[in-house]
This record gives structure tokens, C-alpha cells and sequence, in this order.
């Protein structure tokens, strides 16, 4: 894969995104962003992207095998600038030594789960005094950070093996483990209904292991803990059940009226 190709495809849509709200001030954009419903509540979400990572073999784009990550969670929106996530995230690191002295080149599965704070840098409402309440902005950005833990099994190989080889190095410790992560980055949310909004964002995940490489300081190359980033484009579902309960009522409530007449 063109290791430049996944941050292209990141900031292409992005871009698009970003047009979609330079150009859309008109009658569209501006029904899209009418609504009635509190910034508070239950949000699903789910996305997908891409994942590099940064260990002791590899710290830099171009030795990286760039993996795919996916992840489901949930958020709640406390108010328009404070919300709260909780994650679960699958993500696949590889790379390859960048200076091949030990001939290591390692693939690694993580799972993580995380709980991070989301603060938005814009007020998500855009209208003002009496209408503030009814209008909603088309893009906010937001920066978020939290903790948890991630759960990987490392596999490491000789680099020149051959296709059919299943030729692998020792494991360095007991695997799978379980290690502390940080989690951080920042994103940008688009809303196109009182249901529906994307999310493409960027996050760095600090580990507290050294073995996402199953490469340790045994191997005689410079003990650092390992980490990894992420892009992805996030799906938001927001429902509105509390409208949907109300409305029932009211035509239970319009169904025996007209029964009593």
C-alpha cells in the first residue's frame, strides 16, 4: 500500500466535507441546521480507518504496514461543549525494522477499550437570543481524550522469510496482555439531521507496554514503550426516543377523545 494514500484519503474527506459547509450557507444547509431537539442525550457511533504505529523498530510513516481499525461505542452529550464516549476498537499494527540490523518485521492485533471526555471547541448551537435553541452549526470541531486498556498479541518474523514460511521469532512475554493506554486527538463533527452526523478524526494512543512489537530490551534495541495512531471517519446515530414516546401519547391521547365523542 502507498503509505501516503491513507492520510490523502483522511484529508480528501475532509476537504469535501469542509466544501459542503463553505458552499452550503443557503436554503439547504440552513433547513438542515433548524431544530427542535435539545444538544443532549444518547449518541451510537461507529467508524473505521486506518492505524500506524511507533515502536522500536519503526518510528517513523515510511516503515509502517499500515493496518485497518474499526471501532463501536457510544457517547452521551452532557451539553453543547461537554460530551462523554465510551469505545471499543480493533485495530491491526504491522511494520517492518527500518534499519534492517536484526531482520524483525512484526504484525500485531490490539483491542481496545477506552472512555474519553469530548469537548467541543464551538458552542454547537449557532443561533442567538430566541432563536438560539432552534439552530444548530454544521460543523464543530472537538478535541477528546480519556483512558483504558488494550488487550494485543504481537507475532514477530524474520523479514526476508519466504511466502510459505511460518518461520517466527520467540515471544518476548506471555501473550495476549493487557496494558494501559491514553488515548487523544481531535476531530470534526458535521451534522446533517437531528439523526445523523460524521466524524472524521485523528487520535494518538500513548501504551504503557513495550511489547506491541513483541521487541524488547532482551533483543538489545532501545527499551521505549510503543504506541500508535489512528484516522477514521466516525457514523453518529442520534435517536430521538423521547419525541417518539411523546407522540405516541399524544395520538393515544387524540384516539380516546374521539372515542368519548
Amino acid at each position: 500500500m502507498n503509505r501516503r494514500l491513507p492520510l490523502f484519503l483522511f484529508f480528501l474527506v475532509i476537504a469535501a466535507l469542509s466544501t459542503t459547509a463553505t458552499f452550503g450557507q443557503g436554503s439547504v444547509i440552513r433547513r438542515m441546521g433548524m431544530s427542535k431537539i435539545p444538544e443532549r442525550g444518547l449518541v451510537i457511533q461507529a467508524g473505521a480507518g486506518l492505524a500506524a504505529v511507533k515502536s522500536d523498530i519503526c518510528g517513523s510513516w515510511g516503515c509502517n504496514d499500515i493496518g485497518p481499525a474499526m471501532g463501536i461505542g457510544a457517547l452521551f452529550k452532557y451539553n453543547p461543549y461537554l460530551s462523554f464516549s465510551g469505545e471499543v476498537e480493533y485495530v491491526k499494527l504491522g511494520a517492518t525494522e527500518k534499519t534492517p540490523f536484526h531482520n524483525i518485521t512484526f504484525e500485531s492485533e490490539v483491542i481496545e477499550v477506552s472512555a474519553t471526555v469530548v469537548i467541543n471547541l464551538m458552542d454547537s448551537y449557532s443561533g442567538t437570543n430566541n432563536y438560539r435553541s432552534t439552530r444548530k452549526r454544521f460543523v464543530v470541531p472537538f478535541i477528546k481524550a480519556g483512558g483504558g486498556f488494550v488487550y494485543y498479541t504481537p507475532t514477530s518474523y524474520p523479514t526476508n522469510r519466504g511466502e510459505n514460511s511460518q518461520e517466527t521469532y520467540d515471544r518476548e512475554r506471555t501473550y495476549p496482555a493487557i496494558a494501559a493506554v491514553i488515548p487523544f486527538g481531535v476531530g470534526l463533527r458535521f451534522r446533517f439531521s437531528d439523526n445523523w452526523s460524521v466524524a472524521p478524526e485523528m487520535m494518538y494512543h500513548l501504551t504503557s507496554t513495550d511489547y506491541l512489537d513483541n521487541v524488547g530490551p532482551r533483543i538489545g534495541i532501545a527499551h521505549t514503550k510503543d504506541h500508535y495512531g489512528v484516522v477514521s471517519v466516525k457514523v453518529m446515530y442520534t435517536p430521538i426516543l423521547k419525541n417518539e414516546v411523546f407522540t405516541k401519547k399524544k395520538q393515544g391521547i387524540s384516539g380516546f377523545d374521539k372515542k368519548k365523542k
